[in-house]
């Protein structure tokens, strides 16, 4: 029998070492993989069937002011027509409705009508309006619940002191920075346990006092509501009170941390078709009623137009919407997801402007999308 040729030491080592590596770098990887509108066709997911009886906005369609009647100076001089500028600065979609009725849509760079794209924290809406329902329904009979009501694990903590309406404002006083800290927000992007993410969140400033934009918050007012609904699933109350009163005409699903919790990342794991985010546009420039039908209670988002209900100065957070483009003539505002995920709502002109793509295209779209919504 052959004896068993030694490995050196020194060799064993030097392989033990890059096996170790090799793990380290595809964890590093993944965690700090940039997140991706695509990002639904790759994770687990939950799917939100389209509507019982699925329709369609109606359509008059027809041209939008000139470029440069509605983006700045070097803007226009760049790119000089607007479907030149939506699709050299990486747009998917870009959808505008008047009175209810689409009147311009583009679809380009790899997406089609009817296709679904992650919308990251234009996700955080939904959220916020299904709060108003189910208090609407009395499921939770106040925003001014603590989260310790709901979430019984956190009774005894510092929980006890945060409430629904200080998630919706993004005060809770949470020790995240969704700016700050990139490495933090991008951990929680991939985090596998959401859940567990929440039981061990620890506190950085005392609740109701500083406005810092964190999607734990968020994450944290679905996990109440869920709690909320006993034997019902958040994405049944949410296809019941939101999804099939707006007729959707395609499914949807929302991504979950994982295949065993499958607890939805509510702050930002929704992928819709423009088409039908469209139709929540529409709903809520109506005061939360869509073809006669009352879905949000009156006046719900409208509590935003009062300046001392919004969180802070800067950005005028308020509910999951941004109101820095609001002004003493109009009521404008918009929902924001990473890489420029954006739908505005002009009540004033009953307008909104929906604009989805793989980024920003190095484009300030809010301004623009404002100054459309007034002159189209």
């Amino acid at each position: 029998m052959m004896a068993r040729k030694k490995i050196p030491p020194l060799k064993i080592f030097t392989i033990l070492v890059v096996f170790v590596l090799s793990i380290a770098t595809f964890k590093l990887n993944d965690s700090l993989r940039v997140p991706s509108i695509f990002d639904g066709k790759f994770y687990n997911t939950i799917e939100i069937p389209k509507a019982r009886h699925p329709d369609k906005l109606p359509e008059r369609i027809t041209s939008i002011p000139d470029l440069q009647l509605w983006t700045d100076s070097a803007t226009y001089n760049k790119y000089l027509y607007t479907d030149i500028l939506l699709q050299n600065s990486n747009t998917t979609s870009f959808v505008v409705i008047k009175n209810g009725k689409i009147i311009f849509k583009r679809y380009m760079n790899g997406v089609k009508e009817g296709d679904i794209t992650q919308v990251f924290s234009v996700t955080k809406v939904f959220i916020t309006a299904l709060l108003g329902i189910a208090i609407q329904d009395k499921i939770i009979e106040s925003p001014d619940l603590p989260v310790s009501h709901f979430y019984k694990k956190l009774k005894g903590t510092k929980f006890d002191s945060v409430t629904l309406f200080q998630l919706c404002q993004m005060t809770s006083g949470l020790n995240y920075d969704e700016y700050g800290n990139l490495l933090q927000t991008i951990r929680f992007y991939y985090n596998k346990d959401l859940k567990s993410a929440i039981e061990n969140a620890s506190f950085k400033e005392e609740p109701g006092k500083v406005f810092k934009y964190k999607s734990i918050d968020t994450q944290i007012l679905g996990e109440c509501i869920s709690k909320a609904l006993g034997k019902k699933t958040f994405i049944e109350y949410f296809y019941e009170k939101i999804w099939n009163p707006l007729g959707m005409q395609d499914s949807a699903f929302f991504t979950v941390d994982n295949k065993i919790t499958r607890t939805p990342k509510f702050y930002g794991g929704l992928n819709i078709t423009a088409r039908d985010l469209a139709k929540f546009g529409v709903m809520v420039a109506n005061n939360g009623m869509y073809n006669g039908k009352r879905i949000l209670p009156k006046n719900w988002f409208n509590q935003c137009d009062d300046e001392q209900f919004r969180s802070n100065s800067e950005d005028r957070y308020c509910l999951g919407w941004y109101y820095w483009v609001d002004d003493e003539y109009s009521d404008v505002y918009f929902a924001a997801g990473f890489n420029g995920q954006t739908m505005l709502v002009n009540e004033t002109t009953k307008v909104i402007v929906i604009r989805l793509g793989i980024d920003k295209g190095n484009i300030n779209w809010y301004p623009a999308m404002k100054k459309l919504s007034e002159i189209v």
